[in-house]
């Protein structure tokens, strides 16, 4: 099995088309495409593994790891850390691991949030129990002092560097350990978990064709609010997601809800896996059962998007992969007649081995497949052609710097083959001024370029931030109908209750709808102002060089493939309800009743809600100006192409006028040094010429399909 060779190909294809342009371009241009290799370098396919607690993710990629209880599965909540698997990752050790622990920053934001919460609710909403996340980050922090003792001060914003790697080590600092906290040994299960913030494990798996991280997660619903904010921020640095469901309920109102968030990333693909189909009764009735079902559900909830939709066993490939006592047990157990019915219909085959039959069974190598071909043709192969057009433009500005460089050698060969040298020169020297004079206009027009988009980018935030606030007004001001009904419910049947729940799954489908619309005007406004500026700098260059026949320098400078087209932050999920008690008017009559006031009790859960969601909200503005500045600064960065470009003819040229005076002094009563000079020049021309024309074949080189794709 080999996951994504077409984009191994890509890979090598692209790194050997930057050794053949170091060994190419002038050294002086050499440094331009240190970026671009360091861009390749630093690749990673990114795929999280995905979903809610209990469906069997941790389980999941041990298999598909073929680690067995490497990482911690088998008690609940036990994989309580956001877990990074790096794989084959050159950078990184062979093996081992990091662990980073939060810092006095990451305790103080959880819990002045959860204050400024519980304050508004004590002053507002009386027995409104809102101060969950504060309860919890301290019972996190209270549970860390238990555990480390002294050692927590010393921890906190530090980390730990393992150079090997085992299950015991990885259990100490990402499960949740055992229920007694006090005297925790070095090496007990646990012991720093409730600091942990983040793990990294280094592994080598030859499968993988390419360099991945697979994200480990907690779980989208971890009781943890702030597990379930690092899990939504994982989310927003990946590529590819895996979503594991249960196939005892393989479709909940949550993860519907996650997997619509995720779909709408136009950069980003999903796989789903349905996990756990050895619990059915009936393999062969149920599965296809459930799988249809799934189906059903996603296209009537996302008529728009075509998913890959596998369903097998983690347990069962878990089982095909143990070596220990009692394993041959349980995989005759599983080895039943209904399994190999149900493989003799999904497959086509029945394996001899047993353990081939529950390896087959269990769906891994199908999902491998799947997520092969998804790498192979979706965002990885979108991220390697933009880097692929990005070294082309380079190698563009390096060819034209070689065709400026070949005419202006030219013209000195034909003044040294005459007695017009010194004028040769003063025109050499009217050439570099104008040439300075051009790059001085270029960098006018991308400091205007920069300073527009700037402004694009700061008033698309700060429009974005009031419409989530007006979005989360206008949702509370909807609400007036239920506390009406509440209060006309309460006086039919004589009940007094006071508290209502609301669900926010509308509001989070507005800031959805608010947060993508206003993310398409400022897309529009960068890209305008980048086409604006590169359409500016083309006519500049053309003005000066149009009757040249070295070709348009900015020909491969364009938009195309720029990152972040689409946003949609998987932040946005992370309320899911909200609970607010309505206010009572007392009378300083003892003998009147209470009556609830609709007015008040509306303007406290807007107080409340707005406090409530602002966290949430600043994380979307913070994913959301990261997304506006990578577009805006990797479409600056190919427009500077062009300057450094100027740079490079600018030295070049000075350089050469120099030269020519220490060559007219030369030359001006000596015909022979005037033919030594001819000779070195008619040597750099060849060289020049010859370097040309392998530039010219690398680029061409580059515009053709990428290797193993149909033709």
């Amino acid at each position: 099995m080999k996951i994504a060779p077409q984009l191994r190909q890509e890979l090598a294809f692209l790194r050997d088309g930057l050794d053949r342009a170091d060994h190419l371009v002038d050294p002086k241009t050499r440094s331009n495409f240190a970026p671009l290799r360091n861009r390749l370098e630093d690749w990673t396919a990114r795929i999280a593994v995905i979903g809610q607690v209990k469906a069997g993710k941790s389980t999941f990629l041990n298999a598909f790891l073929q680690q067995h209880d490497f990482l911690p599965s088998d008690i609940n909540p036990w994989t309580s850390v956001v877990t990074n698997i790096r794989v084959n990752i050159a950078s990184d050790p062979a093996s081992g691991a990091r662990f980073e622990f939060f810092d006095e920053a990451d305790w103080q934001e959880i819990t002045d949030s959860g204050s400024a919460i519980r304050q508004l609710t004590e002053d507002l909403l009386p027995g409104f129990d809102s101060d969950v996340l504060r309860r919890q980050s301290e019972e996190m922090r209270e549970r860390a002092q238990r555990r480390l003792v002294r050692h927590y001060h010393a921890l906190l914003g530090s980390r730990h560097d393992h150079d090997y790697l085992s299950a015991g080590l990885l259990k100490r600092y990402v499960c949740a350990g055992p229920g007694s906290d006090d005297g925790l040994d070095r090496e007990a299960l646990g012991r720093y978990a409730a600091l942990t913030k983040s793990a990294s494990v280094y592994m080598s798996l030859p499968e993988f064709q390419v360099p991945a991280i697979i994200t480990d997660t907690p779980g989208v619903n971890d009781p943890f609010l702030l597990r379930d904010e690092l899990t939504c921020r994982s989310l927003d640095k990946s590529d590819v997601f895996i979503m594991v469901l249960s196939a005892h309920q393989p479709l909940t109102d949550v993860d519907v809800a996650l997997i619509r968030i995720l779909a709408r990333q136009d950069d980003k693909d999903v796989v789903i896996f349905i996990n756990r189909i050895d619990e059915l009764d009936d393999y062969s009735a149920q599965v296809p059962r459930v799988i249809a079902d799934v189906e059903c559900r996603l296209r009537a909830a996302i008529p728009e998007i075509d998913f890959r939709i596998v369903a097998g066993s983690a347990w069962l490939a878990d089982l095909a992969l143990r070596e220990d006592e009692g394993a041959d047990q349980l995989r005759e157990a599983a080895d039943s007649d209904e399994l190999a019915q149900y493989i003799r219909e999904t497959c086509g085959r029945l394996p001899r081995d047993r353990k081939d039959r529950l390896m087959l069974a269990s769906g891994l190598n199908r999902l491998k497949d799947t997520l092969s071909a998804t790498l192979d043709s979706g965002v990885g192969s979108q991220q390697l052609n933009q880097l692929r057009g990005d070294i082309r433009a380079e190698l563009n500005a390096a060819r034209f710097i070689d065709n400026r460089e070949r005419d202006a050698l030219r013209v000195q060969m034909e003044s040294l083959r005459s007695d017009i040298a010194r004028t040769a020169a003063r025109d050499v020297g009217s050439e570099i001024s104008g040439i300075r004079d051009l790059r001085n206009r270029l960098e006018g027009l991308v400091d205007a370029a920069d300073t527009q988009i700037e402004q694009v980018v700061s008033k698309s935030w700060t429009g974005l931030e009031a419409r989530l606030m007006d979005a989360i007004g206008d949702f509370v001001d909807r609400q007036k109908n239920a506390f009406e009904d509440r209060l006309f419910g309460d006086a039919q049947s004589g009940d007094a209750s006071t508290t209502l729940d609301f669900d926010l799954l509308p509001l989070q489908s507005a800031l959805e709808a608010e947060t993508r619309q206003c993310y398409i005007g400022s897309r529009s406004g960068t890209d305008a102002a980048l086409q604006s500026c590169i359409q500016a700098c083309r006519h500049a260059i053309g003005s000066k060089f149009q009757d040249r026949t070295s070709g348009d320098p900015t020909a491969e400078i364009t938009l195309e493939g720029l990152p972040c087209y689409s946003f949609t932050s998987t932040l946005t999920f992370a309320k899911r309800n909200l609970r607010v008690g309505m206010i009572v008017d007392r009378s300083w009559a003892f003998w009147r009743k209470p009556s609830l006031n609709v007015d008040k009790s509306l303007g406290a859960l807007r107080m409340l809600t707005t406090e409530e969601l602002r966290p949430s909200v600043e994380k979307i503005l913070a994913a959301y100006n990261e997304a506006q500045l990578e577009r805006a600064s990797v479409g600056m960065s190919r427009i500077r192409v062009m300057l450094r470009m100027f740079d490079a003819i600018l030295s070049e040229n000075a350089n050469r006028l120099q030269q020519d005076k220490t060559d007219m002094e030369r030359i001006a009563l000596n015909p022979e040094a005037r033919k030594a000079v001819l000779r070195r020049l008619q040597t750099k021309m060849e060289a020049l010429e010859h370097r040309l024309t392998a530039l010219a074949a690398l680029e061409t080189g580059l515009k053709l399909p990428e290797p193993g794709a149909a033709a």
